[in-house]
Protein backbone atom coordinates (compact mmCIF):
# COMPACT_ATOMS: atom_id res chain seq x y z
CA UNK A 1 0.00 0.00 0.00
CA UNK A 2 1.27 3.66 -0.72
CA UNK A 3 0.32 5.95 1.86
CA UNK A 4 0.93 9.74 1.56
CA UNK A 5 0.96 11.63 4.75
CA UNK A 6 -0.47 15.65 4.29
CA UNK A 7 0.44 17.93 6.02
CA UNK A 8 0.98 21.38 6.92
CA UNK A 9 2.74 24.70 8.53
CA UNK A 10 1.99 28.09 7.91
CA UNK A 11 3.94 30.62 6.58
CA UNK A 12 4.69 34.25 8.05
CA UNK A 13 1.30 35.50 6.46
CA UNK A 14 -0.66 33.57 9.32
CA UNK A 15 -1.89 35.26 12.06
CA UNK A 16 0.35 33.45 13.99
CA UNK A 17 2.70 34.57 16.84
CA UNK A 18 6.44 33.41 16.86
CA UNK A 19 5.79 31.79 19.91
CA UNK A 20 2.42 30.47 18.46
CA UNK A 21 4.39 29.05 15.61
CA UNK A 22 6.11 26.73 17.90
CA UNK A 23 2.92 24.67 18.78
CA UNK A 24 2.52 24.70 14.46
CA UNK A 25 5.87 22.81 14.30
CA UNK A 26 4.96 19.69 16.38
CA UNK A 27 3.30 18.58 13.63
CA UNK A 28 6.83 17.69 11.99
CA UNK A 29 7.24 15.28 14.70
CA UNK A 30 3.78 13.42 14.09
CA UNK A 31 4.48 13.08 10.65
CA UNK A 32 7.67 11.13 11.35
CA UNK A 33 5.75 8.98 14.14
CA UNK A 34 3.08 8.09 11.74
CA UNK A 35 5.38 7.31 8.72
CA UNK A 36 7.30 5.42 11.27
CA UNK A 37 4.26 3.43 12.24
CA UNK A 38 3.37 2.82 8.56
CA UNK A 39 6.40 1.41 7.21
CA UNK A 40 6.51 -1.03 10.60
CA UNK A 41 3.61 -2.65 8.69
CA UNK A 42 5.04 -2.77 5.09
CA UNK A 43 3.79 0.01 3.55
CA UNK A 44 4.96 2.79 1.66
CA UNK A 45 4.91 6.54 2.77
CA UNK A 46 5.63 9.65 1.61
CA UNK A 47 5.57 13.03 3.98
CA UNK A 48 3.77 16.10 1.85
CA UNK A 49 3.33 19.05 2.93
CA UNK A 50 0.44 20.55 1.52
CA UNK A 51 0.23 22.98 -2.11
CA UNK A 52 -1.53 22.24 -5.12
CA UNK A 53 0.97 20.33 -6.38
CA UNK A 54 0.90 17.86 -3.71
CA UNK A 55 -3.09 17.37 -3.72
CA UNK A 56 -3.32 16.38 -7.43
CA UNK A 57 -0.54 14.03 -6.80
CA UNK A 58 -2.90 12.09 -3.94
CA UNK A 59 -5.22 10.90 -6.80
CA UNK A 60 -2.41 7.85 -6.70
CA UNK A 61 -2.04 6.82 -3.50
CA UNK A 62 -3.61 4.16 -1.64
CA UNK A 63 -4.47 6.31 1.47
CA UNK A 64 -3.60 10.04 2.84
CA UNK A 65 -3.18 10.27 6.80
CA UNK A 66 -4.49 13.56 7.18
CA UNK A 67 -2.89 15.95 8.93
CA UNK A 68 -3.31 18.76 7.45
CA UNK A 69 -4.66 21.62 9.79
CA UNK A 70 -4.92 24.06 6.84
CA UNK A 71 -3.50 25.44 3.00
CA UNK A 72 -0.45 27.31 3.51
CA UNK A 73 -1.19 30.56 5.36
CA UNK A 74 -5.00 29.94 5.24
CA UNK A 75 -5.69 27.85 8.75
CA UNK A 76 -9.37 28.13 7.89
CA UNK A 77 -8.50 25.53 5.17
CA UNK A 78 -9.07 22.54 7.06
CA UNK A 79 -11.75 21.44 5.95
CA UNK A 80 -11.50 22.74 2.53
CA UNK A 81 -8.55 20.31 2.02
CA UNK A 82 -10.72 17.53 3.25
CA UNK A 83 -13.39 18.44 1.06
CA UNK A 84 -10.46 18.31 -2.21
CA UNK A 85 -9.75 14.69 -0.74
CA UNK A 86 -13.23 13.60 -0.86
CA UNK A 87 -13.53 15.00 -4.39
CA UNK A 88 -10.83 12.59 -5.25
CA UNK A 89 -12.21 10.00 -4.19
CA UNK A 90 -8.90 8.79 -2.27
CA UNK A 91 -9.84 7.20 1.38
CA UNK A 92 -8.48 9.69 3.92
CA UNK A 93 -8.07 9.51 7.62
CA UNK A 94 -10.24 11.56 10.03
CA UNK A 95 -13.35 13.43 9.91
CA UNK A 96 -15.10 15.16 6.75
CA UNK A 97 -15.14 18.52 5.59
CA UNK A 98 -18.51 18.85 6.67
CA UNK A 99 -17.53 17.36 10.45
CA UNK A 100 -14.37 19.23 10.52
CA UNK A 101 -15.97 22.87 9.75
CA UNK A 102 -19.01 22.43 11.91
CA UNK A 103 -16.05 20.82 15.00
CA UNK A 104 -13.53 24.19 14.33
CA UNK A 105 -16.42 27.09 14.89
CA UNK A 106 -16.70 26.43 19.00
CA UNK A 107 -20.08 28.19 18.77
CA UNK A 108 -21.43 26.27 15.99
CA UNK A 109 -20.54 23.17 17.66
CA UNK A 110 -21.89 23.90 20.68
CA UNK A 111 -25.20 24.66 19.46
CA UNK A 112 -25.17 21.47 17.86
CA UNK A 113 -24.39 19.90 21.70
CA UNK A 114 -27.12 22.15 23.13
CA UNK A 115 -29.82 20.57 20.09
CA UNK A 116 -28.87 17.32 21.30
CA UNK A 117 -29.59 17.64 24.70
CA UNK A 118 -25.67 17.64 26.28
CA UNK A 119 -24.68 19.80 28.35
CA UNK A 120 -22.03 22.06 27.63
CA UNK A 121 -21.43 25.60 28.93
CA UNK A 122 -23.80 28.30 28.05
CA UNK A 123 -22.04 30.48 25.79
CA UNK A 124 -22.29 33.98 24.20
CA UNK A 125 -21.16 35.53 20.43
CA UNK A 126 -19.47 38.69 20.21
CA UNK A 127 -17.64 40.18 16.83
CA UNK A 128 -17.20 43.63 17.58
CA UNK A 129 -15.85 44.81 21.69
CA UNK A 130 -19.02 47.29 21.57
CA UNK A 131 -21.10 44.07 21.82
CA UNK A 132 -19.39 43.20 24.88
CA UNK A 133 -22.08 45.62 26.58
CA UNK A 134 -24.80 43.10 26.26
CA UNK A 135 -24.05 40.40 27.89
CA UNK A 136 -26.84 38.39 28.03
CA UNK A 137 -27.51 38.02 31.74
CA UNK A 138 -30.77 35.90 31.69
CA UNK A 139 -28.57 33.31 30.04
CA UNK A 140 -24.92 34.12 31.14
CA UNK A 141 -23.17 35.64 34.05
CA UNK A 142 -19.74 36.36 35.20
CA UNK A 143 -17.36 35.06 35.39
CA UNK A 144 -16.81 33.75 31.67
CA UNK A 145 -14.02 32.93 30.03
CA UNK A 146 -13.05 34.61 26.83
CA UNK A 147 -11.33 32.45 23.39
CA UNK A 148 -11.23 32.71 19.58
CA UNK A 149 -14.01 31.03 17.98
CA UNK A 150 -12.23 29.02 15.35
CA UNK A 151 -8.64 28.13 17.03
CA UNK A 152 -7.53 25.33 18.31
CA UNK A 153 -4.55 23.88 20.41
CA UNK A 154 -5.47 26.73 23.58
CA UNK A 155 -4.23 29.36 20.57
CA UNK A 156 -5.33 32.81 22.18
CA UNK A 157 -6.21 31.11 25.73
CA UNK A 158 -4.41 32.17 29.04
CA UNK A 159 -5.03 32.02 32.63
CA UNK A 160 -5.83 35.88 31.91
CA UNK A 161 -8.58 34.98 29.81
CA UNK A 162 -11.14 34.63 32.19
CA UNK A 163 -13.12 38.11 32.11
CA UNK A 164 -15.02 39.08 35.70
CA UNK A 165 -16.92 42.26 34.49
CA UNK A 166 -18.06 44.10 31.35
CA UNK A 167 -14.66 46.41 30.94
CA UNK A 168 -12.91 43.15 31.08
CA UNK A 169 -14.56 41.17 28.76
CA UNK A 170 -15.08 44.16 26.40
CA UNK A 171 -10.80 44.10 26.33
CA UNK A 172 -10.39 40.42 25.91
CA UNK A 173 -13.15 40.71 23.43
CA UNK A 174 -11.25 43.08 21.42
CA UNK A 175 -7.75 41.58 21.50
CA UNK A 176 -9.15 38.33 20.08
CA UNK A 177 -10.98 40.13 17.35
CA UNK A 178 -7.84 42.03 16.62
CA UNK A 179 -4.80 39.46 17.07
CA UNK A 180 -7.14 36.49 15.21
CA UNK A 181 -9.13 38.08 13.10
CA UNK A 182 -12.32 36.33 14.02
CA UNK A 183 -15.14 36.59 16.12
CA UNK A 184 -14.64 36.04 20.30
CA UNK A 185 -16.72 33.71 22.16
CA UNK A 186 -17.47 34.15 25.74
CA UNK A 187 -17.84 30.97 27.50
CA UNK A 188 -19.39 29.97 31.10
CA UNK A 189 -16.00 29.22 33.48
CA UNK A 190 -16.83 26.28 34.85
CA UNK A 191 -14.76 25.32 37.79
CA UNK A 192 -13.59 22.32 38.42
CA UNK A 193 -11.46 19.14 37.35
CA UNK A 194 -10.35 18.85 33.24
CA UNK A 195 -10.79 15.92 31.75
CA UNK A 196 -10.63 14.34 28.11
CA UNK A 197 -11.91 11.35 26.15
CA UNK A 198 -9.76 9.85 23.18
CA UNK A 199 -11.76 7.82 20.85
CA UNK A 200 -11.13 5.93 17.53
CA UNK A 201 -14.56 5.89 15.26
CA UNK A 202 -14.90 3.32 12.57
CA UNK A 203 -17.30 1.80 11.04
CA UNK A 204 -16.93 -1.19 13.85
CA UNK A 205 -18.19 0.90 16.27
CA UNK A 206 -16.17 3.59 18.94
CA UNK A 207 -13.31 2.73 20.94
CA UNK A 208 -13.12 4.78 24.34
CA UNK A 209 -9.35 4.98 25.56
CA UNK A 210 -8.92 5.49 29.30
CA UNK A 211 -9.96 9.14 30.59
CA UNK A 212 -7.52 11.62 30.93
CA UNK A 213 -7.22 14.57 33.59
CA UNK A 214 -5.41 17.27 33.65
CA UNK A 215 -4.05 18.03 37.26
CA UNK A 216 -3.56 21.69 38.14
CA UNK A 217 -1.00 22.62 40.85
CA UNK A 218 -0.97 26.03 40.44
CA UNK A 219 -0.96 29.04 43.11
CA UNK A 220 -3.77 29.74 45.50
CA UNK A 221 -6.06 32.19 43.33
CA UNK A 222 -4.44 30.91 39.54
CA UNK A 223 -7.37 30.04 37.35
CA UNK A 224 -7.52 26.12 36.34
CA UNK A 225 -7.28 27.11 32.87
CA UNK A 226 -5.33 24.54 30.42
CA UNK A 227 -3.67 27.59 28.33
CA UNK A 228 -1.32 28.32 25.41
CA UNK A 229 1.23 28.23 27.88
CA UNK A 230 0.28 25.19 30.00
CA UNK A 231 0.46 23.19 26.64
CA UNK A 232 3.20 24.69 24.67
CA UNK A 233 5.76 26.29 26.59
CA UNK A 234 7.79 23.66 28.51
CA UNK A 235 10.08 26.47 30.51
CA UNK A 236 6.44 28.09 31.60
CA UNK A 237 5.34 27.63 35.21
CA UNK A 238 2.23 27.26 34.13
CA UNK A 239 3.66 24.44 31.65
CA UNK A 240 5.43 22.83 34.78
CA UNK A 241 2.55 22.49 36.99
CA UNK A 242 0.35 21.43 34.76
CA UNK A 243 0.48 17.34 34.84
CA UNK A 244 -1.61 15.33 32.80
CA UNK A 245 -2.78 11.96 34.40
CA UNK A 246 -4.05 8.96 32.63
CA UNK A 247 -6.27 7.18 33.93
CA UNK A 248 -7.85 9.28 35.58
CA UNK A 249 -9.30 8.88 38.92
CA UNK A 250 -12.71 8.51 38.33
CA UNK A 251 -15.88 6.58 39.63
CA UNK A 252 -16.98 3.65 37.05
CA UNK A 253 -20.12 5.72 36.88
CA UNK A 254 -18.70 9.26 35.94
CA UNK A 255 -16.13 7.28 33.16
CA UNK A 256 -19.19 5.75 31.75
CA UNK A 257 -21.13 8.99 31.41
CA UNK A 258 -18.26 10.80 30.12
CA UNK A 259 -17.03 8.02 27.74
CA UNK A 260 -21.07 8.15 26.40
CA UNK A 261 -20.83 11.98 26.28
CA UNK A 262 -17.80 11.41 24.21
CA UNK A 263 -19.45 9.17 21.59
CA UNK A 264 -22.79 11.88 21.65
CA UNK A 265 -20.69 14.33 20.97
CA UNK A 266 -19.02 12.77 18.22
CA UNK A 267 -22.00 11.12 16.78
CA UNK A 268 -23.81 15.03 16.81
CA UNK A 269 -21.25 16.53 15.13
CA UNK A 270 -20.28 13.78 12.25
CA UNK A 271 -16.93 12.59 13.66
CA UNK A 272 -14.91 10.51 12.03
CA UNK A 273 -11.96 8.35 12.61
CA UNK A 274 -10.63 9.83 15.75
CA UNK A 275 -11.26 12.29 18.18
CA UNK A 276 -10.49 13.77 21.72
CA UNK A 277 -13.74 15.54 23.69
CA UNK A 278 -12.97 17.77 26.37
CA UNK A 279 -14.62 18.12 29.35
CA UNK A 280 -15.08 20.34 32.70
CA UNK A 281 -16.45 18.19 35.79
CA UNK A 282 -18.47 20.95 38.03
CA UNK A 283 -16.95 20.90 41.26
CA UNK A 284 -19.96 21.67 43.22
CA UNK A 285 -21.92 19.24 41.99
CA UNK A 286 -19.71 16.68 40.02
CA UNK A 287 -21.70 17.52 36.57
CA UNK A 288 -19.40 17.00 33.47
CA UNK A 289 -19.43 19.63 30.78
CA UNK A 290 -18.53 18.97 27.13
CA UNK A 291 -16.02 21.94 26.69
CA UNK A 292 -14.98 21.16 22.89
CA UNK A 293 -14.64 18.40 20.19
CA UNK A 294 -11.60 18.03 18.62
CA UNK A 295 -11.77 15.97 15.79
CA UNK A 296 -8.14 15.08 14.37
CA UNK A 297 -6.97 16.17 17.03
CA UNK A 298 -3.21 15.99 17.65
CA UNK A 299 -1.50 12.55 17.50
CA UNK A 300 2.26 13.46 18.22
CA UNK A 301 3.79 10.42 19.35
CA UNK A 302 6.39 12.20 22.40
CA UNK A 303 3.39 14.69 23.95
CA UNK A 304 0.02 14.39 22.86
CA UNK A 305 -2.85 13.06 25.26
CA UNK A 306 -4.09 10.91 22.70
CA UNK A 307 -0.97 9.01 22.49
CA UNK A 308 -0.96 8.58 26.16
CA UNK A 309 -4.35 7.41 26.93
CA UNK A 310 -3.57 4.68 23.79
CA UNK A 311 -0.51 3.87 25.63
CA UNK A 312 -2.15 3.38 29.01
CA UNK A 313 -4.82 1.16 27.32
CA UNK A 314 -1.95 -0.87 25.98
CA UNK A 315 -1.76 0.28 22.07
CA UNK A 316 2.04 1.25 21.19
CA UNK A 317 2.28 3.96 18.38
CA UNK A 318 2.88 2.03 15.36
CA UNK A 319 -0.69 0.41 16.42
CA UNK A 320 -2.43 3.78 16.88
CA UNK A 321 -1.32 4.59 13.71
CA UNK A 322 -2.64 1.53 12.08
CA UNK A 323 -6.38 1.91 14.29
CA UNK A 324 -6.77 5.21 12.61
CA UNK A 325 -5.21 4.00 9.34
CA UNK A 326 -8.03 1.04 9.65
CA UNK A 327 -10.56 2.89 9.98
CA UNK A 328 -10.35 5.10 7.17
CA UNK A 329 -10.26 1.94 4.54
CA UNK A 330 -12.52 0.46 6.37
CA UNK A 331 -15.11 3.32 6.08
CA UNK A 332 -14.10 3.58 2.14
CA UNK A 333 -14.65 -0.40 2.16
CA UNK A 334 -10.82 -1.05 1.64
CA UNK A 335 -9.92 -2.55 4.54
CA UNK A 336 -7.82 -4.93 2.77
CA UNK A 337 -5.17 -2.79 1.54
CA UNK A 338 -3.78 -2.55 5.31
CA UNK A 339 -2.70 -6.79 4.79
CA UNK A 340 -1.20 -6.46 1.32
CA UNK A 341 2.42 -4.63 1.79
CA UNK A 342 4.76 -2.80 -0.79
CA UNK A 343 6.46 -5.10 -3.44
CA UNK A 344 10.72 -4.28 -2.52
CA UNK A 345 12.52 -2.43 -5.09
CA UNK A 346 13.49 -4.89 -7.92
CA UNK A 347 17.51 -5.21 -8.99
CA UNK A 348 19.00 -6.87 -11.85
CA UNK A 349 22.61 -6.69 -13.03
CA UNK A 350 23.80 -6.16 -16.44
CA UNK A 351 27.90 -6.37 -17.10
CA UNK A 352 29.46 -4.34 -14.42
CA UNK A 353 26.27 -2.72 -13.51
CA UNK A 354 23.62 -3.32 -11.07
CA UNK A 355 20.17 -1.33 -11.83
CA UNK A 356 17.98 -1.27 -8.55
CA UNK A 357 14.27 -0.09 -8.77
CA UNK A 358 13.88 3.68 -7.51
CA UNK A 359 12.39 4.06 -4.05
CA UNK A 360 10.76 6.99 -2.05
CA UNK A 361 14.01 6.97 0.13
CA UNK A 362 16.18 7.66 -3.22
CA UNK A 363 14.17 11.28 -3.24
CA UNK A 364 17.03 13.45 -1.92
CA UNK A 365 19.82 11.81 -4.01
CA UNK A 366 17.59 12.02 -7.21
CA UNK A 367 16.43 15.46 -6.03
CA UNK A 368 20.59 16.86 -6.02
CA UNK A 369 20.94 15.21 -9.10
CA UNK A 370 17.72 16.97 -11.20
CA UNK A 371 18.44 20.43 -9.37
CA UNK A 372 22.10 20.41 -11.14
CA UNK A 373 21.68 22.29 -13.97
CA UNK A 374 25.46 21.11 -15.88
CA UNK A 375 24.42 17.84 -15.18
CA UNK A 376 20.78 17.80 -16.60
CA UNK A 377 22.08 20.36 -19.18
CA UNK A 378 20.45 17.71 -21.64
CA UNK A 379 17.61 16.84 -20.37
CA UNK A 380 14.30 18.17 -19.67
CA UNK A 381 13.48 20.08 -16.46
CA UNK A 382 12.21 17.69 -13.83
CA UNK A 383 8.35 18.55 -12.61
CA UNK A 384 9.38 18.12 -8.81
CA UNK A 385 9.54 21.37 -7.04
CA UNK A 386 10.57 19.58 -3.82
CA UNK A 387 11.72 16.35 -1.92
CA UNK A 388 8.70 15.53 -0.95
CA UNK A 389 6.69 16.37 -4.50
CA UNK A 390 9.91 13.80 -5.81
CA UNK A 391 9.17 11.21 -3.42
CA UNK A 392 5.40 11.37 -4.62
CA UNK A 393 6.18 10.99 -8.25
CA UNK A 394 8.45 8.20 -7.51
CA UNK A 395 5.66 6.47 -5.64
CA UNK A 396 2.94 7.04 -8.08
CA UNK A 397 5.00 6.28 -10.59
CA UNK A 398 3.99 3.69 -13.96
CA UNK A 399 7.64 4.12 -15.38
CA UNK A 400 10.35 1.64 -14.91
CA UNK A 401 13.06 3.83 -12.87
CA UNK A 402 16.39 2.63 -11.74
CA UNK A 403 19.25 3.92 -9.43
CA UNK A 404 22.11 2.37 -11.47
CA UNK A 405 24.95 1.32 -9.12
CA UNK A 406 28.33 0.60 -9.14
CA UNK A 407 29.61 -1.68 -5.99
CA UNK A 408 27.57 -0.51 -3.63
CA UNK A 409 27.73 3.00 -4.64
CA UNK A 410 24.92 5.09 -6.50
CA UNK A 411 25.91 6.53 -9.73
CA UNK A 412 23.40 7.28 -11.96
CA UNK A 413 19.27 7.25 -12.83
CA UNK A 414 17.73 5.04 -15.74
CA UNK A 415 14.45 5.03 -17.15
CA UNK A 416 12.13 2.94 -19.36
CA UNK A 417 8.86 5.39 -19.94
CA UNK A 418 6.33 6.30 -22.02
CA UNK A 419 5.16 2.26 -22.34
CA UNK A 420 2.85 1.29 -24.61
CA UNK A 421 2.54 -2.74 -25.68
CA UNK A 422 4.27 -1.77 -28.90
CA UNK A 423 7.10 0.95 -27.53
CA UNK A 424 8.90 2.89 -25.03
CA UNK A 425 11.40 5.70 -24.71
CA UNK A 426 14.33 5.52 -22.89
CA UNK A 427 16.84 7.87 -20.94
CA UNK A 428 19.68 7.88 -18.18
CA UNK A 429 22.20 9.93 -16.61
CA UNK A 430 25.31 9.50 -14.80
CA UNK A 431 25.60 11.74 -11.60
CA UNK A 432 28.66 10.84 -10.21
CA UNK A 433 31.11 13.07 -11.64
CA UNK A 434 33.75 10.15 -10.77
CA UNK A 435 31.92 7.96 -13.14
CA UNK A 436 31.34 10.14 -16.06
CA UNK A 437 33.61 10.03 -19.42
CA UNK A 438 34.41 5.80 -18.65
CA UNK A 439 31.87 4.76 -21.16
CA UNK A 440 29.65 3.54 -18.58
CA UNK A 441 26.64 5.17 -20.73
CA UNK A 442 26.56 2.35 -23.49
CA UNK A 443 26.32 -0.46 -20.69
CA UNK A 444 23.58 1.33 -19.19
CA UNK A 445 21.71 1.73 -22.42
CA UNK A 446 22.53 -1.99 -23.31
CA UNK A 447 21.03 -2.72 -20.16
CA UNK A 448 18.02 -0.98 -20.48
CA UNK A 449 17.40 -2.41 -24.20
CA UNK A 450 17.89 -6.02 -22.35
CA UNK A 451 15.05 -5.09 -20.54
CA UNK A 452 12.47 -3.36 -22.57
CA UNK A 453 13.42 -6.09 -25.38
CA UNK A 454 13.38 -9.73 -23.80
CA UNK A 455 11.42 -8.46 -20.59
CA UNK A 456 9.03 -6.58 -21.54
CA UNK A 457 8.84 -7.70 -25.45
CA UNK A 458 8.18 -4.25 -26.99
CA UNK A 459 9.13 -4.07 -30.56
CA UNK A 460 10.61 -0.22 -30.61
CA UNK A 461 12.56 1.53 -28.42
CA UNK A 462 12.62 5.35 -28.93
CA UNK A 463 15.05 7.92 -27.39
CA UNK A 464 16.43 11.38 -28.20
CA UNK A 465 19.30 13.49 -27.79
CA UNK A 466 20.49 17.18 -27.98
CA UNK A 467 22.61 17.21 -31.34
CA UNK A 468 25.41 18.53 -28.59
CA UNK A 469 25.57 15.86 -26.50
CA UNK A 470 27.98 13.98 -28.27
CA UNK A 471 28.26 11.59 -25.69
CA UNK A 472 25.09 10.71 -25.39
CA UNK A 473 24.15 9.95 -29.09
CA UNK A 474 27.49 7.99 -29.68
CA UNK A 475 26.22 5.53 -26.78
CA UNK A 476 22.96 5.15 -28.40
CA UNK A 477 24.21 4.51 -31.83
CA UNK A 478 26.55 1.83 -30.41
CA UNK A 479 23.74 -0.08 -29.15
CA UNK A 480 22.25 -0.44 -32.58
CA UNK A 481 20.05 2.58 -32.61
CA UNK A 482 19.56 4.59 -35.85
CA UNK A 483 18.51 8.47 -36.62
CA UNK A 484 14.73 9.23 -37.65
CA UNK A 485 14.26 12.66 -38.05
CA UNK A 486 15.22 15.97 -35.97
CA UNK A 487 12.90 18.19 -33.62
CA UNK A 488 14.41 21.61 -34.70
CA UNK A 489 15.04 24.31 -32.59
CA UNK A 490 13.28 21.72 -29.78
CA UNK A 491 15.90 22.02 -26.32
CA UNK A 492 17.06 26.00 -25.23
CA UNK A 493 20.68 25.24 -23.85
CA UNK A 494 22.24 28.57 -22.67
CA UNK A 495 20.79 30.99 -25.17
CA UNK A 496 20.09 28.89 -27.95
CA UNK A 497 17.45 26.63 -29.04
CA UNK A 498 19.01 23.76 -30.61
CA UNK A 499 17.97 20.41 -32.61
CA UNK A 500 16.86 17.10 -30.81
CA UNK A 501 17.41 14.01 -32.62
CA UNK A 502 15.43 11.10 -32.58
CA UNK A 503 16.29 7.55 -32.72
CA UNK A 504 14.93 4.29 -32.68
CA UNK A 505 15.93 0.54 -32.81
CA UNK A 506 13.50 -2.72 -33.34
CA UNK A 507 13.25 -5.62 -31.27
CA UNK A 508 14.24 -8.12 -34.40
CA UNK A 509 17.47 -5.44 -34.67
CA UNK A 510 18.79 -5.61 -31.25
CA UNK A 511 18.27 -9.40 -31.04
CA UNK A 512 19.77 -11.01 -33.78
CA UNK A 513 23.21 -8.86 -32.86
CA UNK A 514 22.99 -9.56 -29.06
CA UNK A 515 21.68 -13.30 -29.02
CA UNK A 516 24.15 -15.22 -25.92
CA UNK A 517 25.07 -11.91 -24.32
CA UNK A 518 24.43 -11.15 -20.66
Amino acid sequence: MKAAILYNIPGEGSARSEVEMEAELEVLETVAGVKEGLEMAGHEAVPLRCSMEALFSLKSFDLVFNLAEGFADDLSAEPKVAGFLELLGVPFTGSSAAALEVGRDKGLSKLVLEREGIPTPRFQIFRSADEASFLDRTVLDYPVIAKPVLEDASIGITVDSIAWNEVDLRGKVRRIIETYRQPAIAEEYVDGREVNAALIIGPGGVEVFPISEIVFDLLEGTPKILGFEAKWIEESPFYQRTVPLCPAPLSPELSHRIGDLARRSCAALGVEGYARVDFRIREEDGVPFVIEVNPNPCINPAGSGFARAAATAGIGYCELVEKIACAALDRWGKGQLWDIPSAPPEVFVWRSLAFRRVGADDAPLLFGWFEDQELTRYMEPSTSLTIDQLEASILCSKDEDYVVMKGDRPIGFASIYDRTCCTCEISYLIGDPEYRGLGLGNVIVEALLEGAFRRLAVRTVYASATVENISSIRALEAAGFRRIGTRRAASKIDEDCLDDLLLDIKRDEYLSGRSGDG
